[in-house]
């Protein structure tokens, strides 16, 4: 055998050694799939109310927790996920108190122009809130619609006297509310047929 072919077979016969010494590491396990109902149960436990809007919010936040968690031990997946959701849309409401009480969230407000904008979309979301809550036939959200509406003519007063943290943060705490509304409504349609596509978008106001 030449010099060059011993030297390749002992080379292999090395590496072949060497791979039976110290065999490939197995991969790590996959992480488990995010539980959405076990995390907005942690930031519940850790949520604190600023006012007495924020206490409101996080007691209804409880409520759809419980709802979840009860949906997710029937083996109700999707469902328990949408509760979660609705919860954690409460808990962002105490926090926009919590900015409101602080001077904005961690970015401040944004300008001027953006608060407009936003105003014209929340003002379409809240008109839809009583699809929403007809959809969900949750009496436990009766009373959102009007809390929605609140939330709206609060940030436009803000608006209008140029109090941008009050204008930006009441308008995301509506958003929140019929966002809760919306979650609650795709709960609902895993025990029944699936409902109707929403109302079309009303025209804003001063068209």
């Amino acid at each position: 055998m030449a010099v060059s072919g011993r030297l390749g077979f002992a080379v292999l016969t090395a590496v072949w050694i060497w791979a039976q010494t110290f065999p490939t590491p197995p991969k790590p396990p996959k992480p488990a799939p995010p539980n959405r109902v076990a995390d907005v149960r942690q930031k519940l436990a850790r949520a604190k109310p600023v006012d007495v809007t924020a206490e409101r919010a996080l007691a209804y936040s409880r409520r759809f927790l419980k709802s979840a968690e009860a949906a997710e031990q029937s083996g109700r997946t999707f469902s328990a996920d949408r509760l979660a959701d609705a919860a954690d849309s409460m808990i962002h409401v105490a926090e926009h108190q919590e900015h409101l009480r602080t001077g904005g969230g961690p970015k401040g407000p944004p300008p001027a122009e953006s608060i407009s904008d936003h105003l014209q979309q929340v003002y379409f979301r809240v008109e839809q809130a009583e699809y929403f809550l007809k959809q969900s036939g949750d009496s436990r959200a009766a009373a959102f619609p009007k809390w929605a509406r609140d939330f709206y003519q609060l940030a436009m007063r803000g608006y209008e006297r140029k109090d941008w943290v009050a204008a930006d943060e009441n308008a995301k705490c509506a958003e929140e509310v019929v966002k809760c509304l919306e979650d609650l409504a795709e709960a609902a349609t895993m025990t029944g047929p699936p409902p109707p596509p929403p109302p079309p978008r009303p025209r804003g106001p001063g068209h």
